[in-house]
């Protein structure tokens, strides 16, 4: 039995009750938080053998095979490290940490305890799956022969009301940003991906308080990434804006361009391109094969390879590019 413990129940931790939950031959085996009605609301909808209102308590009690830790930003680094030096694996939500002083620190905290350290990326398969990992697959397979430019699109209608005032995502300390901490880590882990290259050479970007005018909490984010292979990035961010929701990623090669939108998008799927005679054809990709469907969640993702020893896709390693990343967007956007 592959025995979870969760920190922190709130909204996102109760995504990975349901989704741990479904898996065959995974156990809740302990959850925690300060709340009591969360407590609550988790024992009263999932099977749990134990609860804590201490983090600490929970470290040292149980023995898991992963602790995942569903804390406000501000905290991912200080409770990820004493989970990893209490002996269990972590996974831990984005963004890894509010600096990469802190990251940095998380990294060498599972190396000199021998333990490992995952961060979250679940948009390819809970927004994109299997469409992305087809696309993926064509691309390594040199089928749009050199990528030299991935646009990647995530708008968003509305995130939080403009009067919304207690929520720690909206608050610097807590949170460390606004749209960009928030969507970046996904939609530039996305780009790096697909481009297979988690190495920024420069990033020119910018950021806006958008609708919601909080101070230090920007709403809205732009920016160019150039990465070491050359292939550029170009990346639209958003929590609220005077607009249908979208998502979308382009992907251009010297040989075919693709584009892909999420299952929640009104044109969801791949779509490949190639120029013809006098025009450019939509392409034929063929049936979808098992190596095009991948496990149904991240969640199984991550037992899946634990078990079978292999190497993750949400290393910690490509978290702290991402992060890097976010770091030089915020910086560029000063200049």
């Amino acid at each position: 039995m592959f025995k979870v413990g969760i920190v922190g129940v709130g909204y996102v931790g109760n995504i990975h009750l349901t989704k741990f939950s479904a898996i065959e031959g995974v156990e809740i085996t302990a959850i925690q938080d300060k709340d009591a009605k969360s407590i609550d609301h988790a024992k009263k909808n999932f099977d749990v053998k134990n609860t804590y209102r201490c983090h600490k308590h929970l470290l040292k009690n149980e023995v898991l095979d992963l602790v995942v830790i569903c804390v406000p930003n501000h905290l991912h680094a200080e409770l990820t490290i004493e989970a990893l030096e209490s002996g269990h694996n972590v996974l831990c939500e984005k963004p890894m940490a509010l600096n990469l002083k802190d990251a940095k620190s998380m990294i060498e905290a599972a190396d000199q305890n021998q333990k490992l350290l995952l961060a979250v990326n679940n948009f390819r398969w809970d927004y994109f799956n299997p469409s992305i990992f087809k696309l993926k697959n064509l691309i390594d397979s040199k089928w749009f022969g050199r990528i030299y430019h991935i646009k990647l699109q995530y708008l968003r209608n509305k995130t939080f009301s403009p009067d919304l005032y207690s929520r720690w995502n909206l608050d610097f300390e807590s949170s460390g940003g606004g749209a960009l901490i928030d969507l970046g880590p996904h939609i530039i882990d996305l780009g790096m991906w697909l481009a297979s290259d988690y190495s920024t050479l420069s990033v020119s970007g910018s950021v806006d308080a958008g609708l919601l005018k909080r101070e230090r909490i920007d709403d809205f984010a732009t920016g160019l990434i150039k990465l070491k292979s050359n292939c550029t990035l170009q990346i639209d961010l958003s929590w609220s804006g005077h607009s249908r929701s979208s998502w979308k990623i382009d992907v251009h090669g010297d040989k075919r361009s693709a584009s892909i939108g999420s299952v929640k998008d009104r044109n969801p799927g791949l779509k490949v391109f190639k120029w013809g005679k006098e025009e450019i054809d939509q392409e034929d990709i063929g049936a979808f094969t098992s190596s095009d469907l991948p496990e149904k969640s991240l969640q199984e993702h991550i037992v899946k390879t634990m078990m079978q020893g292999e190497e993750s896709l949400c290393t910690a390693k490509n978290a702290y590019s991402v992060l890097n990343t976010i770091t030089q967007w915020y910086e560029s956007s000063k200049d």
